[in-house]
């Protein structure tokens, strides 16, 4: 394969799936690690691709308006979802919800609710802007480094800030779900940052509309079986629905509110 297809062979799987991994392509296409290196190297000198370790994703310039397009995409699947996670909150709970689309699907949810006394904590200024009016929410947000195309905050400040924070229930989005890579998102800062607020929620909830299980992003959060319950819509695959009921892991399904 030449060179220009290479490149645009990583270009095509980027504006499908946000990110890519060397080793990936390398056995994709039959060539050497070190040959797609060099061609992420050469897409990211001319802006293409930002090359990160052992892979790449899109550049903050193109993938600044990808929030915006994700907010008008799978919309009435992500508000059952939320439905659903907010029939899993209770009055008076601490609740962590995380950046994405379709976690700020749960905020909207939460703001037309009768739910009272809520402790909000958040790393997303979407949520922010979604509840920081509503009466009977106290708002903790938890600070860092802003990603201003996906509003969402990470690194050392963030983790820090996490160190003596917990909550009752904890909504996590995701760019990927498989039984076998477990639950994975495009951006290793922010990843890091889901990890640890999941081991300070009592409960771990992952929202993932039918799309989410036919990709595996770059950087794994957790395994399906650290997950205490999964929320999707009626689309899900039947066979990772069996899956997950194998690894032990309650599936909501968001068209009929029941476990399965």
């Amino acid at each position: 394969m030449e060179v220009a297809q290479r490149e645009k062979y990583i270009i095509d799987l980027l504006n499908r799936s946000q990110s890519v991994r060397i080793s990936d392509i390398s056995k994709q296409l039959n060539v050497s690690r070190e040959t797609i290196r060099k061609d992420i190297y050469t897409l990211d000198q001319q802006g293409l691709v930002h090359a990160v370790r052992g892979g790449a994703t899109l550049p903050e310039s193109i993938s600044e308006t990808r929030y915006g397009k994700r907010q008008h995409q799978e919309v009435s699947e992500k508000k059952k979802i939320a439905e659903s996670a907010v029939s899993l909150i209770h009055n008076g709970d601490s609740v962590f919800i995380d950046y994405g689309t379709t976690a700020f699907q749960v905020a909207e949810a939460i703001k037309h609710s009768k739910l009272q006394n809520l402790t909000i904590i958040t790393t997303s200024s979407f949520v922010v802007t979604s509840l920081q009016f509503i009466k009977n929410i106290q708002m903790v947000v938890l600070g860092g480094s802003m990603r201003t195309s996906e509003g969402s905050l990470s690194g050392p400040i963030t983790l820090d800030n996490i160190h003596n924070i917990y909550a009752d229930i904890g909504f996590f989005g995701c760019g990927g779900v498989s039984f076998e890579a477990g639950i994975t998102n495009h951006y290793v800062e922010e990843v890091e940052v889901s990890k640890k607020m999941m081991t300070h929620c009592r409960t771990k909830v992952v929202l993932a509309d039918h799309t989410k299980f036919k990709k595996n992003a770059m950087y794994k959060t957790a395994g399906v079986n650290a997950i205490d319950v999964l929320i999707s819509d009626c689309q899900v695959e039947s066979k990772m629905e069996s899956d997950l009921k194998s690894a032990s892991v309650p599936v909501l399904v968001a068209s009929n509110k029941k476990l399965k």
